[in-house]
C-alpha cells in the first residue's frame, strides 16, 4: 500500500514550517518527557530494525505477550510514508481488513473534516460556532479552534444535549461533546450527514475501503470483528452496539468511527506524506502545532492528536481510543518517518485495557529499536479475583438481610434502621454512578455490566426485603387494632 507523494512528513509536522531543521529540537518549552515511557533504549532515528529483523522481534514479542492482555483479538502495524512495514492480525482477528470501532482515534478525522471546510473558506476556526449554528447559546469564545483543542468548558461525560460551558473554558478540558458538536459543524456547512461527509471527502481519497461513519458504523458486517465487554473478567461477545444520537455519550465524530487495520495504515501515511489527498500541508501543520497544553501532565493537545517530544527532542503524536467493547492506539513519531496503530476488540475497565496499552507501549518500544518491557497480567487478574470476590460478599450480605427480614418479629424501634437498610442503601448504590462518577445509569451500564448488574441485583434484594417489613408492619399494626 502506498500514496502518491507530494510532500514529505517533515515539511507538515516541523514545529515551524519556515525553520531549518534543527536535529528534531523544539524549544525547551516543549520539551517533555514520554508519558508512555516508550523511548527507553530507542535507536537513533534511522537506524531502527526493519524487514526481517523487525518482523521477528514483534512475532516473538506477540506471540509471548498478546495472550496476556486478555483481549481475544488485536491487530497491529507500523508503517513508513511509502510502504507498511509490518502487519499482522491476532486471536479472532482473522484478517487486516476485519474492522474495529476505534474509539477516540475517530476525533483526528473529524478534525481533518474541519480542516477541509477551512481551506473551502467555509468555517473558520475563531469565529464563534454560532455563527454557523445559530440555535446555540453559547458564548462567543466557544469556537471551533475551541472545540477541536477541547478548550470548550464542556464536561467529560456530558453528552451533546446535556454539554454546558463550566469553569474550565479556556483550558483544556477533555469532552466528547466538543468532537459531537464539529461533527454538527460539519453536517450543517456541507449539506451532508457526517458518516457521508468523511466517507466521500476522508475515506475514499485515502483508499480506506472498509472504514464507515454514522449509522453504518454500527452495524455488524461481515468484516466487522465482534466487540467484547467484561463480564466479570471474562471478554464475552454480547452483541452490545452503542445507541447514537445527541443524548449518546459519544457519536461517530468523537469515537465511533468504524475502520480496519488496512484503513489505518492508510491514514497514517496520509500524515507522513504531510497530508496528500485530502489537505494542505499547512492545514496538517495547524492539526499539530495549534494546540494547548494539558494541565494535568505533560502533554499538549491539539485537533485530535496528543502531543509530547521524547527526551532527545523528537516529537511523538498519539492519541488512545476506548470504548465499551472496543480499545486502540495510535502514534507518528515524523522523524522517523514512523506510524502504529494497535487495534483491539474488547474493553476491561478493571486492568484489562492498562495490559492493552502496555503492550501498546511495547510495540512502539519495538519499532524504534528499544528494549519491551512485557505485558504483565498478574494485576488484571489479581484485580479481578478481588472485584468478583467483593460481587460475591455484597450479594451473600444483601442475601442474609433478606432472610433476616423473613425470620425476624416485627419490633417498631427496628423501623429507622429498616428505612437505612432498605430505602438509604439502594438509593445511594443508584445513585454511586452520577455522585462520584457524573456517569449516568446508562453509561455506567454500557462500560460496566456487571458491576450495574450486582448493584441491581443488591439493590432488588435490600427492597425485596424492606416489602417483606413493611407487610409485617402492616400485620403488626393490624393485628393491634383489633
Amino acid at each position: 500500500m502506498s500514496i502518491p507523494v507530494n510532500a514529505q512528513a517533515h515539511e507538515a509536522l516541523l514545529s515551524n514550517m519556515d525553520a531549518a531543521y534543527d536535529d528534531g529540537e523544539f524549544e525547551e518549552s516543549e520539551q517533555v518527557e514520554d508519558p508512555y515511557n516508550s523511548s527507553q533504549g530507542l535507536r537513533v532515528p534511522g537506524e531502527e530494525p526493519t524487514g526481517t529483523q523487525l518482523s521477528q522481534a514483534l512475532d516473538s514479542y506477540l506471540s509471548q505477550n498478546a495472550d496476556a492482555t486478555g483481549v481475544p483479538g488485536i491487530a497491529v502495524a507500523i508503517v513508513d510514508g511509502q510502504r507498511v512495514r509490518y502487519e499482522t492480525t491476532l486471536g479472532d482477528c482473522s484478517s487486516a481488513e476485519n474492522t474495529f470501532i476505534i474509539g477516540s482515534l475517530s476525533k483526528s478525522i473529524t478534525a481533518v473534516a474541519v480542516m477541509q471546510l477551512v481551506e473551502q473558506g467555509l468555517v473558520n476556526l475563531d469565529d464563534p460556532i454560532s455563527t454557523y449554528m445559530s440555535d446555540l447559546q453559547l458564548p462567543d469564545e466557544v469556537t471551533a479552534r475551541a472545540l477541536l483543542n477541547q478548550t470548550s468548558g464542556f464536561g467529560y461525560y456530558e453528552s451533546l444535549a446535556d454539554a454546558r460551558v463550566g469553569d474550565t473554558l479556556g483550558s483544556f478540558s477533555y469532552a466528547n461533546a466538543n468532537y459531537d458538536l464539529l461533527g454538527r459543524l460539519i453536517e450543517t456547512v456541507s449539506g451532508q450527514d457526517y458518516g457521508t461527509y468523511v466517507q466521500n471527502h476522508v475515506f475514499r481519497p485515502l483508499n480506506m475501503m472498509q472504514a464507515s461513519a454514522g449509522s453504518a458504523a454500527s452495524l455488524m458486517s461481515s468484516t466487522a470483528t465482534p466487540g467484547h465487554r467484561s463480564w466479570f473478567g471474562v471478554p464475552v461477545a454480547d452483541g452490545f452496539v452503542h445507541a447514537l444520537g445527541d443524548d449518546s455519550w459519544g457519536n461517530s465524530a468523537s469515537g465511533y468511527v468504524r475502520a480496519s487495520l488496512k484503513d489505518m495504515e492508510a491514514y497514517l501515511m496520509m500524515y507522513l506524506n504531510s497530508g496528500s489527498g485530502v489537505l494542505d500541508a499547512d492545514s496538517v501543520h495547524q492539526m499539530v502545532f495549534s494546540r494547548v497544553p494539558d494541565t494535568s501532565g505533560d502533554t499538549y493537545y491539539g485537533m485530535g492528536w496528543t502531543t509530547y517530544a521524547w527526551s532527545d527532542g523528537e516529537l511523538v503524536m498519539s492519541h488512545d481510543g476506548q470504548v465499551e467493547n472496543y480499545v486502540a492506539r495510535m502514534c507518528i513519531i515524523p522523524d522517523r518517518d514512523l506510524g502504529i496503530v494497535v487495534l483491539g476488540d474488547a474493553n476491561d475497565e478493571l486492568g484489562g485495557n492498562e495490559t492493552f496499552f502496555s503492550l501498546a507501549d511495547d510495540i512502539v518500544s519495538i519499532a524504534v529499536g528499544g528494549q519491551p518491557s512485557g505485558v504483565n497480567p498478574s494485576e488484571r487478574i489479581e484485580q479481578h479475583i478481588y472485584t468478583n470476590a467483593t460481587y460475591i460478599a455484597a450479594f451473600i450480605a444483601c442475601m442474609l438481610l433478606v432472610i433476616y427480614a423473613l425470620r425476624s418479629n416485627w419490633q417498631r424501634w427496628r423501623l429507622f434502621s429498616s428505612i437505612a437498610i432498605h430505602v438509604g442503601i439502594p438509593l445511594f448504590l443508584l445513585a454511586f454512578p452520577r455522585i462520584f462518577e457524573q456517569m449516568r445509569w446508562r453509561d455506567f451500564f454500557d462500560f460496566y455490566p456487571d458491576q450495574s448488574v450486582v448493584v441491581l441485583m443488591c439493590c432488588g434484594l435490600l427492597i425485596a426485603g424492606g416489602v417483606v417489613k413493611l407487610i409485617r408492619f402492616y400485620r403488626h399494626t393490624k393485628q393491634e387494632m383489633l
